[in-house]
């Protein structure tokens, strides 16, 4: 059974996307089947995936993101599915990319408005769109927009589980509450939807700062205590400079060359690893 998961932060900068594609490649790695899909339209998840060309192929082609909320806007049926898809995407077999566009940012406010003029509710858009192809893909990731606006909402709408990745700090810890309140907030009024928090992942992790230890302790003793991973992704130059080949970290030749390559690669494994067993308690 396909297993549907939105990566969400209502920060930017905190490594979300960056968890989300590395986690895709290893399972695609190992053998699972892999869609990612990218709603944020700063479109991180398909700059690490795919090369500038590609993506404006896609774009003057009318096949990402964009166009499948403008066509119910504009009541037009330019996007297509299976042509919209980028197949075994960074150089990974199984990796699949459903493309975003920096022109989402133009329609993002008024996708709310299509409730009155189209059949389909605007949280639904994303779900009826994947609907005849999810089941090709053991996991579909989805890296959301750092916002519950309406785009991200067609996530979580459609989403199993959630997992938030994020930098220990203060802010972090404040923004987790308000998005576990918010998606609470959003399941009472959609009732179909069923979505469970997976686990908080700590990224950009500097151990040799008080503030992420002493962060990471309360986190870990409070509340969430069973939801935080145990792996946790340090603060990594290598990591940031992967999306420079347009790869995911495993498979980019910039990070290959970095002395760090192996000890990451491991961390990325042990992180995979976790994520597959809380999402499959979520699942069950």
């Amino acid at each position: 059974m396909t297993k549907i998961v939105s990566f969400i932060n209502l920060k930017g900068g905190v490594g979300k996307t960056t968890t989300a594609v590395n986690i895709a490649a290893a399972l695609a790695e190992n053998g699972e089947r892999i869609l990612v899909i990218d709603l944020d339209p700063q479109t991180n998840a398909t700059v690490s995936l795919i090369s500038q060309n590609e993506w404006q192929d896609c774009q003057d082609n009318g096949q990402t993101l964009y166009h499948l909320f403008n066509d119910m806007l504009e009541d037009q049926s330019e996007f297509n599915i299976c042509e919209a898809i980028c197949y075994d995407a960074g150089g990974i077999e199984g990796l699949d990319l459903l493309p975003s566009s920096m022109f989402l940012v133009d329609i993002q406010d008024s996708i709310p408005d299509m409730d009155n003029k189209a059949y389909v509710s605007h949280v639904d858009v994303l779900g009826n769109a994947i609907e005849d192809i999810k089941g090709d893909y053991d996991y579909i990731i989805i890296d959301c927009p750092p916002n519950l606006g309406a785009i991200t909402l067609n996530g979580i709408n459609i989403s199993d589980c959630y997992v938030v990745p994020t930098v220990p700090d203060i802010l972090s810890k404040i923004g987790i509450s308000l998005i576990l309140n918010r998606i609470d907030s959003f399941k009472r009024r959609k009732r179909s939807c069923n979505i469970e928090l997976a686990g908080v992942i700590f990224t950009k992790v500097d151990y040799r700062t008080n503030l992420h230890k002493s962060t990471m302790r309360e986190l870990r003793s409070g509340d969430l205590s069973e939801r935080v991973f145990e792996t946790e992704f340090p603060q990594r130059i290598s990591v940031a400079e992967a999306p420079v080949d347009s790869k995911p970290f495993l498979t980019s030749n910039t990070a290959k060359s970095k002395a760090d390559f192996r000890n990451t690669r491991d961390i990325i494994y042990n992180l995979t690893e976790e994520f597959v067993e809380r999402v499959g308690v979520c699942c069950e």
